[in-house]
């Protein structure tokens, strides 16, 4: 077991379900999924139990996001009045999708990485306009009112600080900031930019690490951690001569899972095999309009929030568009035997 394992056997570990909706938002003309099917669920609970195995001692709390995010909009809704000039804004994409009562208000805001994996800054996510000209659009449409903020959950607590820091740089009140669930660090560093009023709507103690599930399985909308570079627009996702963007999974042999997750060295390399196995059978359910599987370039081309997932230290080495996924996935996974 590696040293931060064993620092933190009773500690608590999240894992966030959220590939069901997240696969189902690739459905496109002709690429529909269902999110019920029971794949889903036996990801879930496989997924859980590799957990447990991996980290004895360690307390694994499985988290679904959809309900989460209901409960979110419950504490909104009731600070929400007719009386009051308050705005929902959100850095979540499914939580506005959901609500009529959001307006639409998003911020498209991602932490992007160097070629190493390494943090470099937050800048806008993947087919997205630069933050500032976000946060400028946004300010316009909030139009002096105050600001609801919600996240689904903050394990830095990096990210919504940033955000916090903008919106008082452009004059916007936060009345009320909302958070799935977040880690004492999280809070620590908020409470730092913010004074106003912090709802933890899932509060956690002795977080150890977390990890979304969407970022396990390649392919996947927002997947892994995104790579990033500085433009004259600011820090924005590196784009492929075809205008794709590229990301690294936290699974092996993409990315750094023992150290982004928090994982001994046999537990990342298992769940890995894991979450690749399922990766296959997912696409391979997944057919285009003649039948045939689909190329990494066909669902690419209809859904810009899918990023091609990359190796740390061969990022150049992207795969052929041309190529089926699951073709590029078995090819991946046999490396990992």
């Amino acid at each position: 077991m590696s040293i931060v394992a064993q620092a933190a056997r009773h500690g608590t570990y999240v894992v966030t379900y959220d590939v069901a909706s997240r696969f189902n938002a690739l459905r496109t003309s002709g690429l529909a999924f269902n999110q019920h099917d029971p794949i889903f669920e036996r990801f879930r609970q496989h997924l859980l139990e590799r957990m447990q195995q991996t980290l004895p001692g360690v307390t694994i709390d499985a988290i679904d996001m959809s309900e989460l995010r209901l409960k979110i909009w419950d504490q909104v809704e009731s600070r929400l009045t007719d009386s009051t000039r308050q705005v929902v804004l959100s850095t979540c994409q499914e939580i506005t999708d959901a609500n009529p009562k959001s307006e639409g208000l998003l911020l498209n805001i991602n932490r992007l990485f160097n070629t190493e994996g390494e943090l470099i800054g937050h800048g806008a996510r993947p087919g997205f306009e630069p933050i500032d000209k976000q946060l400028d659009e946004l300010v316009a449409r909030i139009a002096g009112r105050s600001v609801l903020l919600i996240e689904d959950g903050a394990f830095s607590g990096g990210t919504l600080r940033c955000v916090l820091t903008e919106l008082k740089r452009r004059g916007l009140k936060v009345t009320a900031a909302l958070i799935g669930f977040c880690c004492t660090r999280a809070k620590a560093v908020l409470t730092e930019e913010y004074v106003g009023e912090l709802v933890i709507v899932n509060p956690i103690e002795n977080l150890i690490d977390w990890i979304p599930d969407h970022d396990l399985i390649p392919f996947i909308p927002n997947c892994g951690r995104v790579l990033g570079e500085q433009t004259p627009r600011g820090l924005m996702p590196v784009q492929t001569a075809d205008g794709f963007s590229c990301s690294y999974p936290y699974i092996e042999p993409f990315g750094l899972m023992e150290a982004w997750a928090s994982l001994p060295p046999e537990g990342a390399r298992e769940l890995s095999r894991f979450c690749l196995d399922t990766s296959v059978e997912l696409f391979g359910r997944l057919e285009g309009h003649d039948g045939r599987r689909i190329t990494i370039g066909e669902l690419l081309g209809r859904n810009p929030r899918v990023p091609i997932p990359i190796e740390i230290g061969a990022h150049a080495d992207l795969p052929a568009l041309t190529m089926e996924i699951v073709d590029f996935l078995e090819k991946v996974r046999n490396r990992l035997k």
